[in-house]
């Protein structure tokens, strides 16, 4: 495994509500989604590379974020992740980017003269 990850195999030691991260001062779009059916769903699942739901939560857990700002507190180690992990990054991403939902496809134009010019002034 890349990404070396060895706590999975820890996961029988622990129930998921020992396991499950306090997120009750946080604010990120990860403490809105996860709860502890989804953590205990997802807690032993893993990326043919090694990558775990610990590891993408782990930036969201360890940084609750600022009162008025609010951060996204996941990241995904790799491309698997998304598939893997639908059921907590789906609906974090939809969140965070205002309704995007995994069936909506970015529009491409890149036609150079559909640019848009933005002057600003030094004053």
């Amino acid at each position: 495994m890349p990404f070396g990850n060895t706590h999975n195999q820890l996961k029988m030691k622990y129930t998921p509500e020992q396991e499950f991260p306090d997120l009750s001062k946080h604010n990120n779009h990860m403490a809105k989604v996860l709860t502890p059916e989804l953590y205990e769903r997802l807690r032993s699942k893993q990326t043919p590379s090694g990558f775990t739901l610990d590891d993408i939560i782990q930036t969201g857990v360890d940084n609750p974020g600022h009162p008025f700002v609010m951060t996204v507190g996941c990241v995904a180690g790799d491309e698997e992740t998304y598939d893997v992990f639908k059921d907590l990054l789906d609906p974090v991403i939809q969140d965070r980017h205002g309704g995007y939902k995994p069936t909506d496809k970015h529009k491409t134009d890149l036609n150079a003269d559909h640019l848009k010019v933005l002057l600003s002034w030094c004053g």
